[in-house]
């Protein structure tokens, strides 16, 4: 199965997003104090955060091997100016 370079930028791309915002959740929920009643569903989004987390190094790690390492060069497209 073949990728076109433009389609494996935009999901590394992607990767990166969620990523950064998998540890911005984090930063966040670990503001956040549990009470007692809470406890269990923090414990739960802080789970589901690390699961996140490791899928989304795993994606990060196939992006890096498909790519040998090495950013992708993308072709450039020209511009058509827009109709009206």
């Amino acid at each position: 199965m073949e990728i076109p370079a433009r389609r494996l930028m935009e999901l590394a791309v992607h990767v990166k997003v969620a990523s950064e915002s998998v540890l911005e959740a984090a930063r966040s929920l670990a503001e956040i104090e549990p009470g007692a009643a809470g406890a269990a569903a923090w414990t739960r989004t802080a789970d589901e955060l690390l699961a996140l987390n490791t899928a989304l190094g795993f994606m990060e790690r196939i992006l890096r091997t498909t790519t040998g390492g090495s950013a992708v060069a993308l072709p450039t497209r020209s511009r058509r100016p827009a109709t009206s």
